[in-house]
């Protein structure tokens, strides 16, 4: 058997076998701040291409690493296995193959096997842990397009930063990978499902260690300095931790998307993504043509591929990818525009949901309301208690 660091390296070398349009930095090749990421991964989880295929941009590497990290690596109030788990549900649902397997292959290394093979066959609902298959069902709920929002929240109010932290950045994971990763790198015969299933458990023997190292919380705040918490995340607040994580990872998509995006239609991708509520796209894609009217060039060209990516980002192919690659193939500029668009689509899916929290938990009781922050829940209240007015 192989020695753990070189099983490690073999790891690394297949993550980005199935990455396109992008490359990673080799670690061998890292400086700066890319190398020091580098060894903060390969102490707390292990180096893949879902994370390496940013760095290129390093302040978007780090932002992340640590949104990623702080809000589902660190167990605070909701342990680690749990939340890889949800997370290989949401990636399922979000069409990203890549971010899928590996989150069934830590589920096993977490020892929640049942959990694995279940979520692999995409039977859920047969898990036998009633806590961990109603947590599970809830996240096929707020993911699903079309889907309503579960009248019930199985977490407590000190999970709900963690749980939504782990959405926003799993949503962006899965949206950014979905583009740079052609599929998953654990293959199978075709209709031998059993044998890729197989092969995702002994992954998942492998990364064990990982699930079994101390996470140090905080540890990656320091990779980017502090930014003010978007008020559409203000859901964080209630971790500082979090906050920190979100509000930094934020603030480097931010910075990174100036003179790549313009603000016209970083204004219009805000203002058509905050009035969407989650509900399903047409099958053809002509539906975001309708959205775009006005643009012209790569204005339209990136205002499209966004929304696309953000609304139905199975929709998204080639065609509409070329349509922002930079004609002299700077990978960076590419890279600041796709962690644009998918973190704008993982802001406003965190965002839906926890009004979708606050306004269940204020037609339940207001125990759970209290204790979050109350402005925008309380604004989401209103508007629904308007409709029913009427």
């Amino acid at each position: 058997m192989l020695r753990g660091n070189l099983r490690f390296a073999l790891i690394e070398r297949l993550s980005v076998q199935t990455m396109r349009y992008v490359s990673a930095v080799p670690r061998a090749r890292a400086e700066g701040l890319v190398a020091r990421i580098y060894d903060m991964i390969a102490d707390d989880f292990f180096i893949n291409g879902s994370l390496t295929s940013h760095s290129k941009v390093p302040p978007l590497l780090a932002g992340v690493w640590t949104g990623g990290r702080e809000s589902i690596l660190v167990a605070d109030h909701l342990d680690r296995t749990t939340k890889e788990a949800m997370m290989a549900v949401l990636s399922r649902v979000n069409d990203c193959p890549y971010c899928g397997d590996m989150l069934v292959s830590l589920v096993h290394g977490g020892g929640k096997h049942e959990a694995a093979a279940q979520i692999f066959s995409r039977s859920e609902e047969e898990i036998s842990d009633p806590t961990l298959r109603e947590r599970l069902e809830w996240v096929k709920a707020v993911a699903t397009p079309g889907s309503p929002l579960p009248a019930h929240t199985p977490f407590t109010a000190e999970q709900l930063p963690e749980v939504l932290g782990s959405l926003l950045a799993m949503s962006h994971i899965n949206r950014f990978s979905h583009v740079v990763m052609g599929g998953s790198p654990v293959s199978a015969p075709l209709g031998v499902q059993a044998i890729k299933s197989a092969a995702l458990r002994m992954f998942g023997s492998v990364l064990k260690t990982t699930t079994e190292r101390p996470i140090q919380p905080g540890r990656a705040l320091d990779l980017l300095p502090p930014a003010p918490l978007p008020h559409d995340m203000d859901w964080a607040e209630p971790n500082p931790r979090i906050a920190a994580a979100l509000s930094r990872w934020a603030g480097a998509i931010e910075r990174e998307s100036v003179g790549v995006v313009p603000p016209h239609v970083q204004n219009l991708v805000h203002d058509n993504l905050f009035g969407w509520n989650g509900e399903p796209m047409p099958i053809s894609r002509s539906w975001v043509d309708k959205e775009v009217e006005g643009l012209t060039g790569r204005d339209r060209g990136l205002a499209r591929f966004a929304l696309v990516l953000a609304k139905a980002p199975y929709q998204v192919d080639e065609t509409l990818v070329c349509e922002i690659l930079p004609e002299d193939g700077d990978e960076t500029q590419f890279i600041r525009v796709l962690a644009w668009a998918s973190f704008s689509a993982a802001r406003r899916i965190a965002d839906r949901v926890a009004d979708g929290v606050r306004v269940s938990a204020a037609a339940n009781s207001f125990g759970l309301m209290s204790r979050l922050p109350w402005t925008r829940g309380r604004r989401a209240l209103d508007q629904s208690l308007s409709v029913l007015v009427r």
